[in-house]
């Protein structure tokens, strides 16, 4: 308990000293819910929260390594790598299957997307068709890959469905029933 403390306790120094308004807006809005569900859905499934709680702190601090003992070792390579679930990098412990679905969780139950849109949009993304189609891909990712219990999938398919209606890459014509 007392390494989750200290974790907490540094990380939010890190995202204090963010230069950036979605640095900061990051650390008040998506890690913590993220860290806040991972650790009830660890305890819900039987992980260890303790690392599952870590991990989410430190998940989106690409830019941040701590030494590189076992334990911290485990907690990126093992947890955080793998929890965006990309093609050849899913996550094979249970500790990485809660952080990953924490995380879709908090992507597709929050306004984390209109802010993302907002925020970030891709480069790549020069027509609206071309964000329509990163944004659609990303949101089937969170929802069919990245969510790995069926009780939290259930929970969050009305707001993919939602987003999807809202946001992706759909015709009039492809709603129609």
């Amino acid at each position: 308990m007392e390494e989750t403390k200290i974790v907490f306790t540094e990380v939010s120094e890190l995202y204090r000293g963010s230069t950036t308004s979605f640095g900061k807006w990051m650390w008040h809005n998506h890690v913590q819910w993220v860290a806040d569900k991972a650790s009830a859905l660890a305890k819900k499934y039987g992980a260890d929260a303790e690392k599952t709680y870590c991990a989410a702190l430190l998940h989106d601090l690409a830019d941040s390594w701590y030494e590189s003992d076992a334990e911290v070792r485990e907690i990126i390579e093992v947890i955080i790598h793998p929890h965006s679930c990309r093609p050849g990098s899913l996550p094979t412990t249970l500790e990485g299957k809660v952080l990953s679905t924490a995380d879709s969780l908090f992507h597709l139950q929050t306004s984390f997307f209109p802010m993302l849109c907002y925020m970030h949009r891709p480069v790549t993304a020069r027509a609206y068709e071309d964000w329509q189609k990163w944004f659609s891909e990303k949101i089937e990712r969170e929802f069919t890959v990245k969510i790995f219990f069926k009780d939290e999938k259930s929970a969050a398919k009305q707001d993919y469905e939602a987003l999807l209606r809202i946001f992706g890459n759909r015709t009039l014509d492809s709603q129609a029933p």
